[in-house]
């Protein structure tokens, strides 16, 4: 008898390893994927992660904070991280450099940053002689902050204005409030941390109407030939997601979401939430009119830079056979 149960407990478990697992077991692929920056825009990961999408998608994604823009290319490049977040600066320096990192969304067409400064900076004619918090050198912030001193004509040589490469945007806001710093630029969602503290606003760059990739998805055109079905997903997830936050009858769940990882109060999150959504593309393709001038700025001061195409650091392929196929549904924003 007992030898019975035996050969009965024997093939049952022959049996049930042999079924096919179910679809998540089966599908699910772990994956990496980056941002360099800790803002609202970031939602973009978030929501997908939060609610599942990636997990819809066959993907399970660690979403993982690589301050800078260039220790997210380096991420990118050695494979740790094979896509993430970061600007266009970062991206078109690397591919002038021999690499082969492209941006395949863009997550962010707008210039958002505020300008902050000590109390004492009371114009911006008072930035000269100061000292001006970036990321790093190369980065987004830089080529930004760039921007700003032009629109103020002021230069960063002849009037004494030092660039201090020191991290990301909560860093450089807390390195304003510690006085180690005079003046950054940070996005609208991480301001709230200096707001009410007696710091000088100087205003937004958003009306100067610069054309600037602030936020793209960015991988490397090995990994997109080696895994296409694994970009294609995070591409499918990320544009699944968009619509979600674009729904305004999701608002509580996004703004949940929000101070979730921001780990804002009630009404910070609010705010967050409607500085974000002007900011979230519903079809989500870089602006290659920002990505030309990007590649102007950098190319007056890098004769290599100079000498690129907007396409050498731009695939849009996924996203445009995804929107032809019609796999792209509008129920996705439900």
């Amino acid at each position: 008898m007992k030898r019975h149960w035996e050969i009965v407990f024997l093939i049952l478990a022959i049996t049930v390893c042999s079924l096919p697992r179910s679809a998540t077991a089966q599908q699910l692929e772990k994956l990496a994927i980056g941002h360099s920056n800790l803002r609202n825009d970031i939602a973009a990961l978030w929501v997908p992660r939060d609610l599942g999408i990636f997990r819809k998608n066959g993907l399970d994604a660690n979403i993982v904070l690589i301050t800078g823009g260039q220790r997210m290319t380096q991420a990118l490049l050695s494979g740790s991280a094979p896509l993430g977040f970061t600007g266009a600066t970062p991206v078109v320096t690397a591919v002038a450099g021999g690499a082969d990192t492209v941006m395949i969304l863009g997550i962010n067409n707008k210039l958002t940053y505020d300008i902050w400064a000590k109390p004492e900076v009371k114009k911006p004619e008072d930035l000269k002689g100061k000292t001006l918090a970036i990321s790093s050198f190369g980065s987004s912030s830089h080529v930004a902050s760039f921007l700003m001193l032009q629109h103020f004509k002021l230069d960063e040589k002849r009037d004494r204005i030092t660039f201090l490469a020191i991290g990301d945007e909560p860093t450089r806001a807390q390195a304003l409030i510690a006085g180690r710093i005079d003046a950054t630029i940070i996005d609208p969602s991480v301001s709230l941390q200096i707001k009410d503290r007696g710091f000088t606003y100087l205003g937004n760059l958003e009306p100067l109407g610069v054309p600037f990739v602030n936020n793209a998805l960015v991988s490397t055109r090995a990994f997109l030939k080696e895994k296409p079905r694994t970009a294609e997903a995070v591409v499918r997830s990320i544009a699944e997601g968009n619509a979600f936050m674009l729904n305004p009858a999701n608002r509580a769940k996004v703004t949940e979401i929000l101070a979730k990882h921001l780990r804002l109060s009630g009404e910070e999150a609010s705010r967050t939430y409607e500085d974000l959504l002007p900011k979230v593309e519903r079809r989500p393709y870089p602006n290659m009119d920002a990505v030309r001038a990007t590649i102007e700025i950098m190319g007056s001061r890098n004769p290599k830079i100079a000498q690129l195409k907007s396409q050498d650091v731009v695939d849009t392929s996924i996203l445009e056979r995804l929107e032809q196929s019609g796999s792209l549904r509008p129920e996705s924003a439900k």
